[in-house]
């Protein structure tokens, strides 16, 4: 977005409404002083906001000090305090919402990968082939006759991403990682390529 898309604050506006308010050019010295701290804070609370709701989501201090032009460390002593998000403990109930950005699209690229060689069931080895490691696509079911938009996990799979859970709490993380998915998966669709 540019700035100039941002039409409701404008200096011009905040201008007339000094002037309407004071004739005396030396009683708007105060308000603007007061519109200049207003500003600045709301200006503050959007940069927050948005810095909480991506680390929420998984995103990391290093991404989003290079998003800010800063160092990560720069970014932390910031923001830190703000981006600290009341988070409910890790579990499997809370589905994929507590999935790093990272670890969601792992699964997504698994479900779109057996849909579209229509797959029966998104299977423990077709998460291990999204995270990487090709060797467990020997493990891969054979296609189906028909397609789905929608491809359920099989029973492994859902124990696998359950137990993800389980790795990510016994690590003490917020959030569940594509390292805490593979460990879950198991050594036997992970092991030859590690």
């Amino acid at each position: 977005m540019e700035p100039n898309q941002l039409t409701g604050v404008t200096l011009d506006r905040l201008v007339a409404a000094l002037e309407a308010a004071h004739s005396d050019v030396r009683d708007r010295i105060p308000d603007a002083m007061l519109v200049a701290e207003h500003l600045s804070d709301l200006g503050d609370d959007l940069i927050e906001h948005v810095v909480s709701t991506a680390r929420a989501q998984g995103v990391s201090w290093s991404e989003i000090g290079t998003r800010m032009g800063v160092s990560k460390q720069a970014a932390q002593q910031r923001l830190a305090k703000a981006a600290q998000v009341e988070l409910e403990p890790l579990s499997p109930e809370q589905g994929f919402t507590r999935f790093t950005i990272d670890a969601r699209n792992v699964l997504i690229t698994a479900h779109e990968a057996a849909r579209v060689r229509q797959e029966p069931f998104v299977t423990r080895a077709r998460i291990a082939v999204a995270a990487g490691f090709e060797s467990a696509a020997a493990l891969l079911p054979e296609p189906g006759a028909t397609s789905h938009d929608l491809v359920p996990y099989d029973d492994e799979a859902q124990r696998a991403l359950a137990r993800s859970f389980e790795v990510a709490i016994a690590e003490g993380a917020d959030m569940v990682e594509v390292r805490h998915v593979i460990e879950a998966l198991g050594s036997d669709v992970a092991a030859s390529d590690a």
